[in-house]
C-alpha cells in the first residue's frame, strides 16, 4: 500500500546557508551576498523537489531569515 505525501513547511537549511546567516549577522558578509546564497538552496531545493517527483513544489522556505519568525520580518517591509 502507497502512502501518499506531500510536503509541508521547512526543509533544513544547508550549512553554507546557516553559516551565511550567522555572517550577515555579525556583518561579515553583506545582505546581497546572503541573498544570493539563499536564492541558490531555494533553487536546489526545488530541483530536489522536481527530481524527485513530488507532486509539490516548494522553496522549503531556504530564503526566510527563521523558519520561527520569518512572518515578523515581512512586517517591515514596503506593500507590493
Amino acid at each position: 500500500m502507497a502512502i501518499l505525501t506531500e510536503p509541508i513547511g521547512s526543509i533544513p537549511r544547508p550549512a553554507q546557508l546557516i553559516e551565511a546567516g550567522q555572517d550577515v549577522a555579525a556583518g561579515r558578509i553583506s545582505d546581497g551576498d546572503y541573498a544570493r546564497l539563499a536564492d541558490a538552496a531555494v533553487r536546489e531545493t526545488i530541483a530536489e523537489f522536481e527530481a524527485s517527483g513530488s507532486p509539490v513544489i516548494t522553496d522549503g522556505e531556504q530564503g526566510k531569515p527563521s523558519f520561527a519568525t520569518y512572518p515578523l520580518a515581512g512586517l517591515a517591509a514596503p506593500a507590493r
